[in-house]
């Protein structure tokens, strides 16, 4: 399994004079919005009465 980073570059056009301190308080702003999200609420939700490897073989299997 390999482990990719992914950076990305915006450009902000603005008419008015911008600070740095604006610059900044505008980045935090994002990186608090944009923060990692977690799954971990979602495990466990679905009821199938299922073992889930024998569920993922079995999906599998239905390729070959």
């Amino acid at each position: 399994m390999q482990n990719y980073r992914l950076h990305l570059i915006i450009t902000i056009e603005t008419k008015s004079p911008v600070t740095k301190e604006k610059i900044q308080q505008a980045i935090e702003q994002l990186s608090k919005e944009t923060g990692k999200k977690s799954l971990r609420k979602h495990f466990g939700k679905l009821k199938r009465n299922l073992d889930g490897l024998e569920y993922q073989k079995q999906v599998r299997n239905e390729w070959v």
